[in-house]
């Protein structure tokens, strides 16, 4: 049957097996997405096309969370546990592991033909120190290993950098995706960030869309996205949906990193887009709706859970009225209750293993002791500000809420800790601001601020017990990203010559942590109430 491509597509097709998902007995050689454009069709010849059920396993904000944790009870998440379920309940293939071992087992006659779509809503990579301290190699390695075809373009990729990103692609083996992302500036070709690619599955071509937040300068370092433009969301896709649709797939699905609660109106007001799923992120908060005839779902995240999305297509029937059936299932990673685990990856647990030997060597020491600390609590917020603030000779510190990752564990806390607490590659710098500044900040909704207290009747007091003063100036220690205008600070504005200090900002929480010199009889949490 001669191709009904268009031209444009068919001059695509020699680069069709650029982004394929890798499976196992089939691995490819290492290589980016297509330079040529965004569609990547199977380079082979056209057979019979029948009714096929396509399941898409969605996650989204894994952000690193290679290990399982325990949570109400239950053991919850985890890589290797994640693809033992996806091979076991889905019939999934995984790629080869990444150190080019041979995978345990024979390989599933099911793997000749895959009939699952691994893709996930985008950052992917920046949380606990396993993840974070290693640039997020460890994860990508996984992903790689877990057989993701794709991932929508997080807020968070560029967070160790660009050359961290192409890197970790590289080791993942897969495109990322954004229909609304626009590349500017010179020398930044190899980027490579299309709209969509199309992959097949049983003989059915599923077309998938990507798209990134548009608050990605605002909740990101703005000076790594430099030359690079991210469009408004609904009128990128109103260009990318239709060009998606002219390369003739069976299904198109989008994969975002965005709030549900943002894509749903914009789906309702677009039928005619004829999306089959939209995977929703971004906002780590589970839901499953259906918006017209799309499917939006969101499984949460740190792979704790995943979406098991079904397709029916019957690719005999006209062009967009392919999709004969869809459901979604928000699936746990979580053993039920007296029901045995399937047992983790082998590949993936033992790469985990060997990076965490590694961590242990480099970040193992233990400088201190915790009762716990939840990540949201005045506590956590308080030992950060107070190790600034005392390590730099400061009157103030005031960090973000979102810079706060995860808790502290009870327990003992390590240098390794500290790096999962505060996963972001930032530096600290002082500035001069008059109180009247501060009094602003104060009011400001990511606010964690340490060094000043209310007194009662408006009035407030530093920590040294001095009364604090609108007109005076003060000494106020924060991070690069936040003086630049993350999460809409304006410390620029008020001070536009502040103090580079050139510290990454975990130093001295590490160093005045240690120095406290706590143990179970004086945890940390009694030095900062």
């Amino acid at each position: 049957m001669p191709s009904r491509l268009p031209r444009a597509a068919r001059r695509l097709a020699a680069v069709a097996a650029l982004v394929l998902s890798p499976l196992v007995g089939c691995e490819r050689t290492p290589a980016p997405p297509p330079r040529s454009g965004p569609v990547d069709v199977a380079a082979k010849a056209e057979r019979e096309r029948a009714p096929a059920t396509i399941t898409l396993l969605y996650t989204t904000d894994e952000h690193g969370w290679l290990q399982p944790v325990a949570e109400e009870g239950k053991v919850k998440g985890g890589a290797a546990q994640v693809l033992a379920l996806w091979i076991a309940e889905e019939g999934h293939c995984p790629g080869l592991p990444a150190d080019g071992s041979a995978a345990p087992g024979p390989i599933p006659a099911a793997c000749k033909d895959p009939a699952t779509l691994a893709l996930s809503g985008g950052d992917n990579w920046t949380g606990p120190a396993l993840s974070s301290y290693f640039q997020g190699a460890p994860m990508a390695e996984a992903m790689r290993r877990m057989g993701y075809a794709a991932s929508a373009f997080g807020n968070h990729e560029f967070d160790f950098g660009r050359d961290a990103f192409l890197q970790n692609r590289a080791r993942a083996r897969l495109p990322y995706l954004a229909a609304n992302l626009r590349v500017r500036g010179p020398g930044l070709q190899a980027l490579e960030i299309p709209p969509f690619v199309i992959f097949e599955r049983r003989g059915v071509r599923i077309g998938v869309i990507g798209l990134a937040t548009q608050e990605t300068l605002r909740t990101a370092m703005a000076s790594r996205f430099e030359g690079i433009e991210f469009l408004e969301e609904e009128e990128a896709l109103e260009r990318a949906v239709p060009e998606a649709w002219r390369a003739e797939p069976d299904a198109v699905v989008l994969i975002a990193h965005e709030c549900p609660d943002k894509l749903a109106p914009i789906l309702d007001r677009h039928p005619e887009w004829g999306l089959s799923f939209v995977g929703g992120g971004h906002c780590h908060k589970q839901s499953n709706a259906k918006v017209g005839d799309a499917l939006l779902v969101n499984p949460s995240w740190r792979l704790r859970s995943y979406a098991r999305v079904r397709l029916e297509i019957d690719p005999r029937r006209p062009l967009r009225r392919r999709v004969v059936s869809t459901s979604a299932e928000i699936v746990d990673v979580a053993p039920a209750e007296g029901a045995p685990a399937a047992p983790p990856d082998e590949p993936i647990a033992r790469s985990i293993a060997a990076w965490q030997a590694r961590l242990d060597e480099a970040l193992g020491e233990t400088i201190g002791y915790s009762d716990g600390m939840e990540r949201g609590s005045t506590e956590i917020g308080q030992w950060i500000g107070a190790a600034w603030r005392d390590e730099l000779g400061v009157d103030m510190a005031l960090l973000n809420k979102g810079g706060i990752r995860q808790a502290v564990p009870r327990g003992p806390v390590t240098k390794a800790t500290i790096y999962s607490v505060l996963p972001f590659d930032n530096k600290l710098l002082i500035c001069s601001l008059k109180g009247s500044d501060v009094l602003q900040l104060i009011g400001h909704a990511e606010t964690v601020l340490a060094g000043l207290s209310p007194a009662g009747g408006g009035r407030y007091v530093l920590g040294d017990g001095k009364p604090f003063e609108e007109a005076r100036r003060y000494t106020v220690a924060t991070i690069d990203f936040l003086y630049f205008g993350g999460d809409g600070f304006g410390f620029q504005a008020q001070d536009p010559n502040p103090s580079w200090t050139g510290l990454d900002w975990r130093a001295p929480v590490i160093s005045w942590t240690k120095a406290m010199g706590t143990s179970p009889n004086l945890p940390l949490e009694r030095l900062v109430r």
